[in-house]
Parts: C-alpha cells; sequence; structure tokens
C-alpha cells in the first residue's frame, strides 16, 4: 500500500496499532475513535483528516505532514514528532505530553488552551499559532519562532524562552514569572511596556 493515495475513507473505531506506514497520502480521511498507538510513519502526509477520540500514544512519526488535521480528545502520549508538520491543525482538549516534538512546524496551528507544560518545544515553529491561554509553564521554547502568534492569557512562568522569536504583544499579554531571558529579550520586555532603557 505504500506509495499510495487514499481519499476520504472512514476508519473511524478501527484497529491500526503497531502498524508501519510509509510514502502514503491521506486527504479527508476518518480516523475518529481509531486505534493507532505504536504506528510508525515516515514521510505520510494526512491532509484535512479528522482524529477525533484516535488514541496516537507511543506513535512514532519522521517526516511526517499533518495539515489542517482535527485533533479533539486526540491522546498523544509519549509519541514522536520528528522534523514533522501540523500546520494550520487544531488541538482541543487532547492530551499531548508527555510527547517529543523534534523540529516541528506548529505554523497557523491552533493550540489555544492546551496543556503544554514542561514540553521540549526547542526550535519548533509556532509561527502566527493560536497560543491564546495555552498552558506553556516550565516548557522549553529556545530558539522557537512565535513571531505572529496570538498569546493572550499564555502561561509562560518559569518557561526558558532565550533565542525564542516572539513579538512585543507576547510581552504584554502572556504570564511570564520567572521566565528565562536574554538581555535583548529584556530590552524588548521594557520596550514594550513604555520603558526607557538607558546606560
Amino acid at each position: 500500500m505504500d506509495d499510495e493515495q487514499i481519499i476520504g475513507e472512514d476508519y473511524s473505531d478501527a484497529r491500526l496499532d503497531r502498524q508501519q506506514w510509509t510514502d502514503r497520502t491521506y486527504v479527508s480521511c476518518n480516523f475518529r475513535d481509531a486505534d493507532l498507538s505504536g504506528v510508525k510513519t515516515s514521510s505520510v502526509v494526512f491532509t484535512e483528516c479528522d482524529f477525533t477520540g484516535t488514541d496516537l500514544t507511543e506513535s512514532v512519526h519522521v517526516n511526517a505532514a499533518f495539515r489542517s488535521c482535527t485533533f479533539t480528545r486526540a491522546t498523544l502520549q509519549h509519541s514522536t514528532f520528528r522534523n514533522s508538520t501540523f500546520m494550520g491543525s487544531t488541538f482541543v482538549d487532547s492530551r499531548m505530553r508527555p510527547a517529543t516534538f523534534d523540529e516541528v512546524d506548529f505554523t497557523l496551528a491552533g493550540l489555544g488552551g492546551a496543556d503544554m507544560r514542561g514540553m521540549d518545544l526547542t526550535g519548533c515553529r509556532m509561527s502566527e499559532a493560536n497560543l491564546v491561554n495555552t498552558d506553556l509553564r516550565k516548557a522549553i521554547l529556545r530558539s522557537a519562532d512565535l513571531s505572529g502568534a496570538r498569546t493572550t492569557g499564555a502561561k509562560l512562568q518559569e518557561a526558558d524562552l532565550r533565542g525564542a522569536r516572539v513579538d512585543a504583544n507576547l510581552w504584554v499579554g502572556a504570564a511570564l514569572a520567572g521566565a528565562h531571558i536574554e538581555f535583548t529579550q529584556a530590552v524588548a520586555y521594557a520596550h514594550a511596556h513604555g520603558l526607557a532603557v538607558e546606560g
């Protein structure tokens, strides 16, 4: 089934655990309440697929793309995503930790209100993502790209933001007590709050 394009298939409630998928494309497929635990994918593309209630526990995804997919009440615990993208995808009430996100692109993703406490998101791209009220306390966001992200109400207490690209609205709208930042970011924080840095 490799190198195959699968369109509009219904895999709801299916048992697909421990399978290995390579070079496939799924378009508008339904994985609602399916068991994908332990699945391993390589160079697989999912476009506008529904992962509502899907069990992705301990799954491993390399060079995978989840484009404009829906993850509602999905379980991603102990899963691994490397060099992958969730561009335009939406997460609602999903269990996302602990999980490994290595060089993952969350551009335009909907992560509002997600529980991402303590997660290592080093180098991840979250440009223009919805991070409103997202819980990122103690998360590692070193060198992450949060430019254009909506961060009102985001919880970033004790998060590591060193080297991260952020906009002024983050310094104003997010909770940042105890966050780790660099000197240049401290200056940007001061400017965002109308302070004049001298000396």
